[in-house]
């Protein structure tokens, strides 16, 4: 066996745990003669690297075991794992019970005050901003890996074409407005912020912050972890909010960046097994919301034609994404 291949398993097992002993069995089992199997792992005691591997995996093990017991803590809890609904509630009790304890929720009667939930259509955003050029992701069926490969996907539409493709009705995921366009579209789409109202949750010198969404029955955002704290307000049509905690991280299967390789999969709501993560599910229509927890896995599905408002400007600091770059958690 070539050394490198040696090395390779040693490493894996390494950072999965191994004593010396495993180790040696899974060189042996890979071919590795005894002796052979016995010097290379009386290398490792030499090794900087590989004692640093013992330590990341030793690290690794109390953070499962720390997992473990959250899991075990929100499955013990009187009403269990679920997601709790809040009508129209009281800020000092949203941020105690739900935004600092990184709890989930959906929310109802927050906009009961907006004018968008009676005048938002597809004829009222062509009459106040059809002819304005706005930027969308498109040809996302194309790809895969639309949602990390987002800046390829963008393009530059008139409004009142990507509205009169809309009135076909039609399902699908390949073109979408979405949060992410929103520094393009800022100025364009400006007129909507008419049809808005303060939020009480939200921090009020901050009222016009926020991220239009618009698109088709059928979008689908994969599974993934937002880098901050976030509100997304239903205002046309529903959508489904599909939900995982921080502590299925390891069922999550994270490869790259926030994104799991669960992707588009329907995980079914419940507490989950040893391979499958505990999901909280919900529908939210018109005048509902849900609170995202930063950190909190979701996967978000439009039912209908579909038009969402999502915020961050909580009164607390939710400025997470540099704090996530200092841990080096960007790969």
């Amino acid at each position: 066996m070539p050394q490198s291949d040696k090395r390779a398993l040693l490493a894996e097992g390494l950072a999965a745990g191994y004593d010396d002993a495993a180790l040696h069995a899974r060189l042996v089992a890979a071919g590795v003669s005894a002796a052979a199997a016995k010097y290379e792992v009386d290398r490792l005691g030499k090794d900087p690297m590989a004692a640093e591997l013992r330590a990341q995996a030793a690290r690794m093990a109390k953070q499962r075991w720390l997992f473990a017991n959250q899991r075990r803590l929100a499955l013990e809890a009187d009403d269990g794992f679920s997601l709790h609904t809040l009508d129209a509630p009281d800020p000092d009790h949203f941020y105690r019970h739900y935004y600092e304890a990184n709890r989930p929720a959906k929310l109802i009667g927050l906009i009961a005050h907006w004018p968008a939930l009676t005048r938002w259509s597809l004829d009222h955003f062509a009459a106040i901003a059809g002819d304005a050029i706005v930027e969308a992701q498109v040809e996302r069926n194309l790809d895969p890996d639309y949602e990390l490969a987002k800046d390829d996907h963008r393009r530059l539409v008139r409004f009142a074409e990507l509205i009169d493709w809309l009135r076909k009705d039609e399902a699908s995921n390949d073109i979408y407005l979405t949060a992410y366009n929103s520094g393009t579209n800022a100025a364009a789409l400006a007129p909507l912020w008419n049809d808005l109202a303060p939020i009480a949750l939200l921090d009020d010198t901050k009222s016009r912050e926020g991220f239009f969404w618009l698109g088709p029955r059928g979008t689908l955002t994969p599974w993934h972890h937002d880098l901050t704290n976030n509100l997304l307000v239903q205002v046309v049509g529903r959508k489904r909010v599909r939900m995982a905690p921080p502590w299925a991280f390891a069922r999550m299967k994270n490869s790259r960046h926030c994104f799991s390789d669960w992707g588009n999969e329907p995980l079914p709501a419940g507490d989950g097994n040893a391979d499958m993560p505990p999901v909280l599910e919900t529908i939210i229509g018109p005048g509902e919301a849900i609170f995202l927890p930063v950190g909190w896995w979701h996967q978000v599905e439009a039912l209908d034609l579909s038009a969402s408002m999502s915020f961050t400007s909580f009164r607390r600091d939710n400025a997470h994404v540099e704090d996530y770059k200092s841990y080096g958690a960007i790969g």
